[in-house]
Order: C-alpha cells, then structure tokens, then sequence
C-alpha cells in the first residue's frame, strides 16, 4: 500500500503533477446589489433666487449659469455628443413645464467662415438637438436635424419645438435654384426626443438662410421666420406641413442671394401684436403687425447705427433693447412712439459684438458679447434698462450666442 503510493507520486513527479491534496472549493455569498449599477455623479443644480439665465459658448462645448440677481456665474457644464470634436452648442430653448432644456448642436466650418455666424453656416455636418434636464444637464435625449441649425424655440405651451437652419452650404451650391437653394425648419414634437429611437422631425423647406424665429401664442401653430438669404419674413402654417409658405418682403425691391436687408433675427412682442425683425445689412428693426400680416410703414423703422442682432422687448411691449455690431452698442427704442431712440451706448470698450438683449422685466438687461468668436472668451453684461449702466460684467466661454431664462423654482 506504501509502496503502490510512493510509485504513484513518483511517476506524477515525472510527469510535473502535484500529489498534494486538491484545494478546497471555497464559495462565497453576497447580498443583492440594491443601488445604481451605473450612479449619476452629476452635480445638482441649485437655481438661486430670481432665477438663471443659461448661455451657451460654442467654442468650449458648455453652457454658463447666470444668476438673475448678481449677474454672476455660478456654474459651467460640458455639453455635446463628441468629447473630442466642438458640437457647437449654439441656440438653446427652456420648457419650465417639463424641467427640460433644449441645446442645438450646429458643429461648425472653422475654415473660411464669412458672413453673420457663418462658421454655424458653413458647415456639412448634421447637426443635433439635445433634451437635457434642468436639475442636473444630464441627457434624456437627442434628435438628427440638418447641418446648421440655427435658432431653436419652444412653443409657449411646450407642444412644439422648431428649429431652423443657417444653411449657407446649401445656398452656395444652388445658385441658379432657389428650391434647392431654401433651407428647411425642422418640427419636433418634445416629448418624442428620446434617448434613441427619436421619432424624425418633420422638415418644411422655408427660404434660403433661415435663422430666427418667433412662434405665435400659445400653441406654436404659426412659425415667423427672419430669413437672410432672401429679404423675407416666412409665415409658416405648422398644423399643415404641406401649406405653402407666405414669404412677405421686409422692404421694397428684395433680393435673393446677396441680400440687401439680411433679416437675421425675429422678436415677438410679449402682447403678441408685433414681431420686430432685425436686419443687420440694412442696419435697422422693422415691424411686422400680426394681424394685418404687414411690416408697418417705413416711418416707423428703427434705423441704426450698426447691424441689429436679437432685441429684446419691454414686458408691456412699447420698447426694444437692441444690441448692435459694427459699432458695438446697445440702443433703447421707443416703438409706441414711432422707434424714437431712448438711450444710447456705446460698448466697444466693454462688449465685443453684442448678439442678445434679454429684458428679466425686475430691473436688469442682460447682452451677451460674443467676444472674438475663436480665442477670447466671451462675458455677460447685466445692465441698467434705463441709463444702460454696467451692473455687472462676467466672463463666460467662448463664443457665446444664447440667453435663456429659467426661473427659480417655488419653494
């Protein structure tokens, strides 16, 4: 018996085996898991009191929190589909109702850009509309659109989203086309932005260049779009994707193309009667009257020293701020008394190229001051309405080209 078992463990060592005992099997037992298999880590957003303004720098891929109340940044976070390649974030659009934001992702030609934000024009890249919660930015859902959205706004009762394209590409390849040439808006039912599997938007062919846009009250059913590449302001019925486009001229003797007005931005009053149109080759606001779906007579055109970008109205709708390039300035208007000029002044040594007045109506303008669009970081001005006086400067990203109000939430 010894010998069988001093043989058996000769002939293992021979053959490199082990005549050691075999290991015991050891199991062990855990509790089920009960958190997050991947937790969110994300910051909370704390909305201090009076509200925030969200901006958004294009350059750096983040959207800067303002306080409504210091005019101070409080927060600054990443945005985008691409942590290595610029997405863009261009226009952004709040639904309070569903604690829900909406950023554009317009990626854009860094080379050979020329014209009003056409390095968001030039592009041949699709572009992207994120949903992003209010509490934290965190994603909850994203949606293809075409290259160059420009604006993005939400229609007052949160039913519709629409977005339109600066298409510069487009236009510059058809140029003996004008169907071909006109870019689309994009319709997108929110609660359809998903984290994939979005249900498409739906694309009306507008004009060539549409940018900015206002939606009439409250439901969004009519879209009025400032359109560059055509002196025209498109009236879009969108309950009927197939009506056909009312395209009414800004002023005599349009031209496609090469514009002589350059409608750029569409505004509309809080009352709902008027949408200011700024048109930055013409360098002055005209007034479009919903009703009577007219541009009032030219004497009641606020005509500017610089090119107008986004106004912003008065809250009882008799003034407009409007923030001007070429000189940098910014300039009250008094609509109700046929556009005479209120205030004046001039922000070349405080504001590089104001894009957008936004009126909080509690006795603050903010202008956003796009900076040098490539290396300078752009900064918020908080204003005084009526004088125009700094009540704070704060530095954000780069190239920064929104503001949108988010109002504190009620204790």
């Amino acid at each position: 018996m010894v010998l069988s078992r001093f043989l058996g463990c000769a002939l293992a060592a021979a053959t490199l085996a082990s005549c050691a005992e075999p290991d015991p099997i050891i199991e062990t037992h855990y509790e089920a898991y009960e958190g997050d298999a991947y937790p969110s880590r994300r910051p909370k957003i704390v909305i201090p009191e009076g509200g925030m303004g969200v901006v958004s720098d294009s350059r750096s891929d983040t959207l800067s929190l303002i306080s409504l109340a210091t005019g101070e940044r409080f927060g600054v976070h990443p945005v985008g589909r691409d942590p290595v390649t610029i997405d863009g974030p261009h226009h952004v659009a709040v639904d309070p109702s569903q604690r829900a934001l909406y950023v554009a992702l317009s990626y854009p030609d860094l080379i050979g850009a020329v014209g009003p934000h056409a390095s968001h024009g030039g592009s041949s890249v699709a572009g992207y509309v994120q949903k992003l919660a209010l509490d934290d930015l965190r994603p909850l859902g994203q949606v293809r659109v075409e290259p160059n959205p420009g604006d993005i706004v939400i229609s007052e009762d949160g039913s519709r989203l629409v977005v339109s394209h600066f298409d510069l590409q487009r236009a510059i390849k058809n140029p003996g086309d004008v169907d071909a040439a006109r870019s689309s808006i994009a319709v997108i039912d929110p609660e359809e932005v998903l984290p994939s599997g979005s249900a498409a938007p739906v694309h009306i062919p507008v004009c060539i260049t549409a940018h900015g846009i206002a939606l009439s009250r409250p439901d969004g059913a009519r879209a009025y779009v400032a359109c560059y590449g055509e002196d025209v302001l498109a009236i879009v019925d969108l309950t009927d994707p197939a009506a056909e486009v009312k395209r009414v001229p800004v002023g005599p003797s349009p031209a496609m193309f090469e514009p002589s007005y350059g409608p750029y931005a569409a505004a509309m009053s809080p009352d709902g009667k008027t949408i200011a149109v700024s048109n930055v080759r013409s360098k002055d606001v005209r007034f479009f009257d919903v009703e009577s779906g007219a541009f009032r007579e030219p004497d009641s055109d606020a005509i500017l020293f610089g090119s107008p970008y986004f106004v912003a109205w008065s809250p009882d709708s008799s003034r407009i701020y409007v923030p001007m390039q070429a000189p940098d300035a910014i300039q009250v208007i008094d609509v109700a008394a046929g556009s005479t000029a209120l205030a004046y002044r001039d922000l070349t040594a405080v504001c590089d190229r104001p894009h957008i007045a936004d009126f909080d109506g509690a006795g603050a303008l903010f202008v956003v001051c796009e900076g040098d669009q490539i290396a300078t970081p752009g900064r918020v001005l908080r204003l005084d309405p009526e004088t125009l006086e700094t009540l704070s400067d704060t530095e954000v990203g780069l190239y920064p080209d929104a503001f949108a109000r988010v109002a504190a939430e009620a204790p």
